[in-house]
C-alpha cells in the first residue's frame, strides 16, 4: 500500500518505522520460501533436462523402428537415369538385369480438322459420352452454350470426370480440340460417343475400336511400361512403376534402353543392372546414433551430479536416487544377453562394450564383420520384440512414461511450486494486511505523543509568571 508520510507532530519517522518493522517481520518467512522455491526449479530444470534426453531417445527408437534401420536394404541401379530403384526390407539380396523395352504413355487425341473458332459460333448441342477406361461420363451441351470455349469448359468441369482434360489449339481461324487422358496404360483409352449430338460435336466421336474411322486422330497411343528380366521375364505396367514384379523392390523407369538389331540401335546403354543388398552402412549409422546419444546423456547426468568440495555445494542431481537407479539398470542391460536362434549374444559381440563409467564404445571392426556376416543376427539382437533397444525402450517408459518415475517425481515438484507460490501469494496478502495495521498503530502513537507535547507545552505555559 502506498504510505503518507507521518511524523508530522512527534518527529517520529512512521513510514520508515512501519517499513522496518515489516521487513523484519517478511524477511524470514520470504527468505524460506524463496529458498524452497530456488530448489525446486533447479530440481525442475535438472530432471526437464533429463527427460528430455530420455524422450529424445526413445523417439530416435521409434524411428528406428518406422525405417526398420536394422533390416533395411540397399538398392543400386547402374543407370539412375534410366531406371530407378528402391527396396522394402524383406526384398531377397540379388543381382537383376534390367532392359526398358517401352515407357507408358497417357491417350491424346486431336480433332483432324479444324472447328469454328468464332466465339460466337455454335458447335451444335446434345449429349456427348466420354469413356476413360472403364469409367464413364455424359457432358450435356445446350444449344445456348456451346462455343468452343463453353464446350471445352463444359467437359473439363463436368461432375464425375474420370480424368479427361479438353484444351485448344488454334491456326489461324480453325481451332483443333485435343483430349488427354490423365492416367497412362493401355487399358486407360479415350472413347467419345456423339451419336446424341449434332453439328460439329458429332465430329468428336473416336471409337478405340476403329481408331480410323472417325475424324479424331491419336496424337499418342495408350501405352503399358515394358521391361524384360534377366533377357527372360517379360512385365508389363500401366504406370512407369514396377512394384513388386520382384517381390519387396520397387523400380520406376524413365527412358528407353537400346536394342542389338532393333530401333534403338543408337542407344549406347542397353541394359540396366540393379543390385539389392543389406544395408549395413544405415544399421551402423544407428548404433553410432544410439551411442552418441546415451553418452551425451551420462555426460550431462554427470555434470549435474558434481559435488563441488572448495565450494562446499553439490550440482542438482548430486546424490539424486532416481538417474543412480537408472544408470545402474542400463548397465545391467548392457551386460544381459539376448537369444537370437538358440544363442547367447552380448551387446560387446557386436563391438559395442562399456568402460568402467558405463560409457559405451565402439570397435568399428568388430561391428562392421557383425553387419557383414551375420546381419539378420544382428537385427534380431538389437530391433526384435525381446532385443536389446526394445528392453530400453521399456526402462526408460519407465522412468519418463506417464506413470514413470521421473514423471511421478516431476509433477510432485510442480506440485510443490504450486503450494509455494500459494504461500507467496498468502504471505503477501499478510504483510499488506500487516503494513496498513503497523502504520495506524505507529499513526496513533505519533498522534499521541503530539498531544502529550501540546498538553506539556500548555502546563509549562501556566508556570510563566
Amino acid at each position: 500500500m502506498g504510505l503518507s508520510v507521518g511524523g508530522l507532530g512527534s518527529g517520529l519517522d512512521v513510514a520508515g518505522m512501519t517499513d522496518m518493522l515489516v521487513a523484519a517481520e517478511r524477511t524470514p518467512k520470504q527468505q524460506r520460501i524463496d529458498k524452497q522455491m530456488q530448489e525446486v526449479e533447479v530440481s525442475l530444470s535438472a530432471y526437464g533436462q533429463v527427460n528430455s534426453s530420455m524422450s529424445d531417445m526413445q523417439d530416435m527408437f521409434e524411428e528406428f523402428d518406422e525405417d526398420e534401420v536394422f533390416l533395411s536394404k540397399k538398392a543400386v541401379s547402374s543407370e539412375a537415369d534410366y531406371l530407378k530403384v528402391s527396396a522394402e526390407s524383406h526384398a531377397q539380396n540379388g543381382n537383376y538385369s534390367i532392359e526398358i523395352n517401352q515407357l507408358a504413355q497417357s491417350h491424346r487425341l486431336v480433332s483432324e480438322n479444324g472447328l469454328d473458332a468464332d466465339p460466337d459460333a455454335s458447335l451444335g448441342d446434345g449429349e456427348l459420352v466420354f469413356s476413360l477406361g472403364s469409367e464413364t461420363m455424359s457432358v450435356t451441351i445446350d444449344s445456348a452454350k456451346s462455343s468452343l470455349k463453353d464446350v471445352v469448359d463444359a467437359i473439363n468441369n463436368a461432375n464425375g470426370n474420370p480424368g479427361i482434360n479438353a484444351t485448344t489449339i488454334t491456326i489461324g481461324d480453325q481451332a483443333h480440340i485435343v483430349f488427354t487422358s490423365d492416367k497412362t496404360g493401355k487399358d486407360n483409352t479415350i472413347a467419345i460417343d456423339t451419336s446424341n449430338a449434332t453439328g460439329e460435336l458429332t465430329k468428336l466421336a473416336f471409337d478405340p475400336a476403329n481408331p480410323d474411322a472417325g475424324e479424331m486422330d491419336q496424337m499418342q497411343e495408350a501405352l503399358d511400361a515394358e521391361i524384360m528380366i534377366d533377357n527372360f521375364l517379360m512385365a508389363t505396367s500401366d504406370t512407369n512403376e514396377f512394384d513388386n514384379v520382384i517381390d519387396g523392390v520397387k523400380i520406376n523407369v524413365e527412358k528407353l534402353t537400346g536394342t542389338t538389331g532393333g530401333g534403338r540401335d543408337d542407344i549406347d546403354v542397353k541394359k540396366v543392372d540393379i543390385t539389392i543388398s543389406n544395408d549395413t552402412g544405415k544399421a551402423k549409422e544407428a548404433v553410432e546414433s544410439f551411442t552418441e546419444n546415451y553418452n551425451a546423456f551420462l555426460e550431462m547426468v554427470e555434470g549435474m551430479s558434481q559435488y563441488d568440495i572448495e565450494e562446499k555445494t553439490g550440482g542438482p542431481l548430486n546424490g539424486d536416487s532416481i538417474t543412480r537407479s537408472f544408470t545402474g539398470q542400463m548397465r545391467t542391460l548392457m551386460n544381459t544377453p539376448v537369444e537370437v536362434n538358440g544363442e547367447q549374444l552380448y551387446l560387446s559381440d557386436f563391438g559395442v562394450t562399456t568402460t568402467r563409467e558405463g560409457v559405451l564404445e565402439i570397435d568399428n571392426e568388430m561391428l562392421d564383420d557383425a553387419l557383414e556376416d551375420n546381419f539378420g543376427a544382428f537385427n534380431q539382437f538389437f530391433a526384435s520384440e525381446n532385443g536389446f533397444l526394445k528392453e530400453v525402450d521399456k526402462l526408460m517408459e519407465s522412468y519418463v512414461g506417464r506413470e514413470g518415475t521421473l514423471t511421478n517425481r516431476e509433477e510432485s515438484l510442480e506440485g510443490q511450486k504450486r503450494r509455494l507460490e500459494d504461500d507467496q501469494r498468502e504471505l503477501d496478502r499478510r504483510m499488506e494486511a500487516y503494513e496498513e495495521r503497523t502504520y495506524k498503530q505507529m499513526s496513533a502513537m505519533d498522534a499521541a505523543i503530539y498531544k502529550m507535547n501540546n498538553e506539556l507545552n500548555t502546563m509549562m505555559s501556566l508556570l510563566v509568571f
